[in-house]
């Protein structure tokens, strides 16, 4: 990745990568903290909503006509470690799409709380009534309990009438969304210099509160024994079941092997040993996989599978015995060689447009990663031996768990 990086006159940091014959420029956000920071579950998420519902001088109405005139696409989102504005425009529409982005971002009135919150109640309500995302749910509450990161869905639907003041958005606002904790990425084909200059002038504004961003965790995130857990769905006719460990940060010299190890476990899809095993042989899933992902300061691995409810025994020794595999076995030449070409072609679907590759690039900065790292990542993954996978799959697979179970309760 091609990317220059410069400090801008109003705090921001600002990455740009060039793309040439790009039709559109993709322009991400980030607000450094995202979940993490927020004084109360939710917050940063209310606050995504209520970005788009009006600013002193322009109504959502307004707002609705100039993204269309625009033909300007903006979206909001909110993870662990940053709030994220993202956006795709045409060139000739930079200093217009701006001066609305810097609008919506640094002058919302966040006056449609109460409605927002009825609104994200009912959206909580209807996710937690799926048993698949109810059991994921169930295993982020119990791994990130007690720690910065436990906005669950089920956290905030909890924490929410709490909230009975719009105070604690706007403190959380005016405290975060200040160009000096803000990154933006931009790909496209557009000249660096325009692009300083429109930036400069389009989100400028007066300093803000202090801000300081909350570094590292309160508490440790460590499991000093495994967990199972349950919650209960009747009406389900499908029993949901996730497994989880710890697993290593994107910064940490152990995550090239461990998405290797993850692709030849579980998110390769029909070629993964839980798909052929558990799926193709056993006949035990309507869906199987395997996921890594990572946050600022903590790494997961989990597994996942959908299954008849009377199958509960029968996949988690499955769990069990593919695991078990991993750290006995080595892996075999050809096995190891397909899955590091599968992980890498992904690699390459996954970076073709300009708004991929400003994602990737916005959201690996926000969680740690430098553009060095990104860049190695490739030659990385390549020199990952079967030993490695099985040295990981030793030191992460064989520590405490989480289990989280949701069907019906005779077979839980």
């Amino acid at each position: 990745m091609n990317v220059r990086s410069m400090s801008l006159s109003n705090g921001m940091t600002l990455y740009h990568q060039h793309l040439a014959g790009a039709p559109r420029i993709a322009l991400n956000l980030y607000i450094h903290g995202g979940n993490r920071i927020e004084g109360h579950p939710g917050l940063a998420d209310l606050i995504d909503g209520l970005l788009m519902e009006g600013t002193s001088t322009r109504s959502a109405e307004q707002i609705a006509i100039e993204l269309d005139s625009l033909s300007l696409d903006v979206d909001t989102d909110t993870r662990r470690d940053y709030s994220m504005m993202g956006s795709t425009f045409l060139e000739e529409d930079l200093d217009a799409s701006l001066s609305l982005m810097a609008d919506l971002l640094f002058d919302s009135t966040l006056h449609e709380f109460e409605k927002e919150k009825i609104r994200m109640h009912g959206e909580l309500m209807m996710d937690l009534d799926s048993p698949k995302s109810r059991s994921h749910d169930l295993l982020m509450t119990t791994m990130f309990a007690g720690s910065p990161y436990q906005a669950s869905h089920s956290r905030i639907l909890e924490k929410l009438p709490e909230l009975t003041s719009v105070d604690p958005l706007k403190t959380h606002y005016a405290a975060a969304y200040q160009p000096e904790n803000i990154h933006m990425t931009v790909v496209g084909d557009c000249n660096l210099d325009t692009l300083k200059n429109q930036i400069e002038k389009n989100f400028n504004r007066g300093a803000g509160q202090n801000y300081a961003e909350k570094n590292g965790l309160d508490v440790p995130l460590i499991l000093s024994e495994s967990q199972y857990v349950t919650d209960t769905k009747d009406d389900s006719n499908q029993l949901h079941v996730y497994q989880g460990w710890f697993a290593p940060l994107a910064t940490h010299p152990d995550y090239p092997a461990m998405v290797v190890l993850n692709c030849i476990l579980g998110s390769a899809g029909l070629t993964s040993r839980l798909f052929l095993e558990l799926r193709d042989k056993q006949g035990l899933a309507y869906n199987v996989r395997s996921q890594y992902e990572t946050s600022r300061y903590v790494g997961l691995f989990y597994l996942y599978i959908g299954t008849e409810p009377n199958n509960r025994e029968k996949v988690l020794k499955g769990f069990d015995i593919e695991c078990q595999k991993l750290m006995d076995t080595a892996v075999g030449a050809q096995e190891l060689a397909e899955a590091k070409e599968n992980v890498l072609g992904r690699r390459v679907v996954f970076l073709e447009t300009a708004p991929q590759q400003c994602s990737y690039l916005g959201s690996q900065l926000s969680i740690g990663v430098s553009l060095e790292e990104m860049d190695a990542l490739p030659e990385h993954i390549k020199t990952v031996s079967a030993q490695d996978v099985q040295r990981v799959a030793q030191r992460y697979l064989s520590q405490p768990s989480v289990i989280s179970a949701v069907g019906p309760s005779q077979f839980l």
